[in-house]
């Protein structure tokens, strides 16, 4: 399976709503601390960086199991994302795919 690029694995993750654009920020919502990682990889190679991750809820998976719903912000890096934040205005949504059950 070949590697995908950034700008490829940003695109699937806006497809996803793991990944939404809000004013200057790109916001990622998940609950696997591995693809946080990934997403903190993204933006490093393109010249950005996340200033904060927090849980802002729960996900529940069953009798008495939940888990964290993890939330990055990252400062959008320009230019370099330009084509990004006009997919996301075309093919993204404004909500993440946790925006039902999390805490705003």
């Amino acid at each position: 399976m070949p590697i995908k690029s950034p700008e490829e694995l940003l695109r699937s993750w806006i497809k996803s709503q793991h990944l939404i654009c809000k004013g200057t920020d790109f916001i990622f919502e998940t609950v696997d601390q591995n693809l946080i990682d990934r997403f903190e990889d993204c933006l490093k190679s393109l010249g950005g960086e996340i200033h904060s991750v927090k849980q802002v809820g729960l996900w529940p998976m069953g009798h008495n199991r939940n888990f964290k719903i993890l939330r990055a912000v990252a400062r959008v890096p320009r230019p370099s994302c330009n084509e990004i934040v006009s997919f996301w205005a075309c093919n993204g949504s404004f909500t993440t795919r946790y925006s039902e059950i999390n805490e705003q």
